[in-house]
């Protein structure tokens, strides 16, 4: 690194689908304030014929920053975000997704955090602030380090991605995990990790039909894999065995209404899960959506817990 110019700082976005919210990142990565002839945009498009390469080429054909294009066909982000990294040129390599929207110093913020000497550095991540919020939705919220390091927004010291291998063989191809798997191998190998909040970026707030919420804890199926392949894991898990304290709540509930023929006083085991869907509000302050969210998220804890259960047996590794 150059002791006066700012290190070369390579921003890698996989993309599917999503021509318009692509181009709203782009112009966000090209507002960027940073010294254009300081980084360069890399996006990897898992082909859809719906105009995304042109959103891409009539973008780079006046943009100072450079803005590398290749059309693949990957199944997942994942493989995207290794072909991207693979043909990176900076000592920094950011990672942001299609539905992001970076704030301007989201680079200098991060590349000042990698110069503290940090390996690997996650952002900030909010929903969308000129968004509407819904009782069902799809979107990302990281306000501080996590042990999933996502990557719709991270930094990693390309010296270092390139010295563990990159994304983990075993993960790469998976539809999330690979980027737990990354940060763990980083962090194991004797890396310093990190977070830095000015590193901020705002993420897309989906609408999203019952169907596709009830379903969606299927993406942590990967973690009881996860945890046996890293078990330093167990560290962050409720107990050593539960992904949460919610996830232990529930497997509760469903204990006391399985035994509660037996005798109605088990039916007390139902009483932590209600309790924390009360106290742990989140965003909702009205008494008439905390107690939706009770009764309509029963089913969806309860898909949850069955994924964890299954992929604990498959992989031999307890997470509940």
């Amino acid at each position: 690194m150059s002791a006066t110019a700012p290190p070369f700082v390579s921003v890698i976005v996989p993309t599917h689908g999503r021509p318009a919210l692509l181009r709203r990142l782009l112009l966000s990565l090209l507002a960027q304030d940073w010294p254009r002839d300081r980084y360069e945009v890399i996006v990897v498009h898992n082909v859809t014929e719906d105009g995304t390469d042109a959103v891409v080429a009539g973008l780079a054909a006046t943009s100072e920053v450079p803005i590398a294009y290749h059309r693949t066909a990957f199944r997942g982000p994942g493989p995207s975000r290794q072909y991207g990294a693979d043909r990176a040129r900076g000592a920094i390599l950011a990672f942001i997704d299609d539905d992001c929207e970076a704030t301007p110093g989201w680079i200098a913020a991060g590349a000042a955090a990698i110069a503290e000497g940090f390996a690997l550095v996650q952002g900030r991540t909010l929903p969308h602030p000129g968004q509407p919020r819904r009782l069902l939705e799809k979107t990302v919220s990281v306000t501080g380090p996590t042990p999933y390091f996502e990557t719709c927004n991270i930094f990693y010291d390309a010296a270092v991605f390139r010295a563990v291998g990159g994304f983990p063989a075993a993960f790469v191809d998976r539809f999330y995990g690979e980027d737990t798997a990354l940060g763990w191998t980083v962090r194991l190998a004797g890396h310093r990790t990190g977070h830095a909040a000015a590193a901020e970026v705002h993420h897309e707030v989906f609408a999203i039909s019952f169907r596709e919420w009830l379903l969606a804890p299927r993406t942590m199926r990967h973690w009881p894999a996860l945890v046996r392949a890293f078990p330093a894991l167990r560290r962050e898990l409720f107990l050593g065995v539960f992904l949460t304290r919610l996830t232990a709540a529930f497997d509760l509930l469903a204990l006391g209404l399985l035994l509660a023929p037996l005798h109605a006083g088990f039916l007390a085991f139902t009483l932590p899960y209600v309790v924390l869907r009360f106290t742990d509000r989140g965003r909702l302050r009205n008494p008439a959506h905390l107690l939706a969210r009770l009764v309509f998220g029963l089913p969806r804890a309860a898909v949850l817990a069955w994924v964890l259960l299954r992929e604990s047996v498959r992989a031999r590794s307890p997470v509940l």
